[in-house]
């Protein structure tokens, strides 16, 4: 409850502030005088269901909100506030005495007898003929709610069918929506950024040093929207462009992808950001037609590599001298091993997961079950200040704050992980499994499809002969340590294949691990 341009507001809120009911009155409170306030709920999640009694009477209101989709007896708002609101200027010089709740919804001769215990027992006191027609209704409204027993069963079986929707309600998922306001909340410029120092009221509007807003648009988030995505707008289009060339070649035309205001980088290639930019308004902003200019274009199909003197003139490709070399994001690294090996699932949809490091984070969490430790990295639980270890050893930033363009390091943490975490060394094990079953134990295949799985190209002699090497020795170790064999083919959910003899199952697991641990495996060229 509170009071809002001198009349009497109350809110029921489920945690969010968007969902609620909420009605005002219609007359302003006397000033310097004490008033009598009863509000009165049906439980039916409707503002209908709201009334409101100044000193004992009815009184007319407005609807201000009628969005109550779930109860509000959970999520934060199980609490009654008198006088204020969340950022609300409060009920300063106001005073409030006998404050009650009641265990049921009051009827009007009962808010009258709170307020006029006299005036209440005189309507009851009048013989049937006298009562005029609202005070019938007064007596009838009571006398169902107190004495009445059909009246009392229905109710019951009422507050139990909507416990029971409100139970289905709750368990539904859902997320945030914005909804304009039927009337707009007005806005002020705030003294020193007070919200309890109001100045001039302003309407909604767009930057004059900008293009002009779009003829009848709306002054909303839609009018907002088609001012943005205009052809006229110089901004919106070319940011667009800058993030997709910044996701494909690792930096952006415009290095600083935060920043294209005055303290930003200007781009090295203005006229290929702005034909672009152009060119994706021109499609209908197809984000698929843009993706395909960039990588179907010469600039992008260059070698990574270029010779010396262009390397050591141009280390960080400013002049686009050859194609994209970069490491690979946390999530990519991460989903193209479980690729590799065939464990990646594929399922649209569904809750998020943990993963296996989730066990050493701030606050651990035990890993998903069934193949929720599979599932692509888009659908991994993070917390705000707590992402997953292993992804932000690779660079994967904090959710506190958004950014724009990640920070790329290299660390021994990063080996670390890949030959040591859970999630690589399990996938290793699994894709050495499967190059084994597939190559049926014949070394020379095997290496090639590994190659071929992990690098996308066949290897050379030199390679073969790494690789071979490797295999052979580890095959001699496993051998005459049996135990750290089976130690390792444990590690992970995925149950292992028995055919596969342990120390050939081992040796075909630092195999895989060697090539998933292959700067051509986590880096793009």
């Amino acid at each position: 409850m509170l009071i809002e341009d001198g009349r009497l507001k109350w809110s029921l809120i489920h945690f969010w502030p968007g969902n609620a009911i909420s009605i005002a009155a219609r007359e302003k409170l006397p000033v310097n005088a004490w008033t009598h306030v009863v509000v009165a709920y049906d439980g039916g999640s409707r503002a209908a269901g709201l009334r409101m009694f100044v000193n004992g009477r009815l009184a007319a209101v407005e609807v201000v909100k009628d969005n109550l989709s779930k109860e509000i007896t959970g999520g934060g708002g199980d609490n009654i506030a008198l006088g204020e609101r969340f950022r609300d200027r409060g009920f300063k010089g106001g005073l409030v005495d006998d404050f009650r709740v009641f265990g049921r919804e009051l009827t009007a001769i009962e808010a009258l007898a709170t307020h006029d215990e006299t005036a209440a027992e005189a309507v009851l006191a009048k013989s049937p003929g006298e009562l005029s027609k609202s005070e019938r209704e007064l007596l009838f409204d009571y006398y169902l709610a107190t004495v009445d027993t059909e009246w009392t069963k229905q109710l019951v079986a009422l507050h139990a069918a909507r416990g029971e929707f409100m139970k289905f309600v709750d368990g539904i998922k859902e997320i945030m929506v914005m909804r304009e306001l039927p009337r707009p909340k007005k806005a002020y410029v705030l003294f020193r950024g007070e919200y309890t120092q109001r100045r001039d009221e302003v309407q909604a509007g767009t930057p004059a040093a900008l293009s002009p807003f779009p003829e009848g648009a709306p002054r909303n988030r839609l009018g907002l929207a088609m001012w943005l995505t205009d052809r006229r707008h110089p901004l919106t289009s070319r940011v667009t462009v800058n993030r997709v060339w910044q996701g494909l070649f690792g930096r952006g035309l415009v290095k600083t992808a935060e920043d294209f205001g005055s303290q930003g980088s200007r781009p090295m290639y203005p006229e290929a950001l702005d034909a672009l930019a152009l060119s994706l308004i021109d499609s209908g902003w197809n984000m698929k037609q843009l993706v395909k200019s960039i990588v179907m274009s010469q600039t992008y199909r260059q070698r990574s590599l270029a010779d010396a003197k262009t390397m050591a003139d141009d280390p960080d490709n400013e002049w686009l001298a050859r194609g994209p070399r970069f490491r690979l994001p946390a999530e990519m690294i991460r989903d193209n091993a479980l690729a590799a090996a065939g464990l990646l699932k594929r399922q649209l949809g569904g809750p998020p997961v943990n993963p296996y490091e989730m066990s050493e984070s701030f606050k651990p969490a035990a890993a998903s079950g069934g193949d929720g430790v599979f599932r692509r990295s888009l659908y991994t639980n993070w917390r705000r200040t707590g992402p997953p270890p292993a992804m932000v050893a690779f660079d994967a930033p904090r959710r506190a704050v958004c950014i724009a363009k990640r920070e790329r390091t290299d660390s021994p943490l990063q080996a670390l992980i890949l030959l040591n975490g859970v999630q690589y060394v399990e996938a290793a094990r699994v894709l050495g499994e499967s190059l084994h079953r597939d190559a049926k134990g014949e070394l020379p295949a095997m290496i090639e499809q590994g190659f071929l799985r992990c690098l996308s190209r066949r290897p050379d002699a030199r390679e073969i002969d790494i690789m071979t090497r490797l295999y052979g020795e580890q095959m001699e170790h496993y051998k005459s340590h049996a135990a750290e064999a089976e130690q390792l083919l444990k590690i992970g959910t995925h149950p292992r294949d028995a055919t596969i003899p342990a120390d050939r199952a081992a040796a075909a697991t630092i195999l895989a691990q060697a090539l998933l641990n292959h700067d051509a495996c986590v880096v793009k060229r």
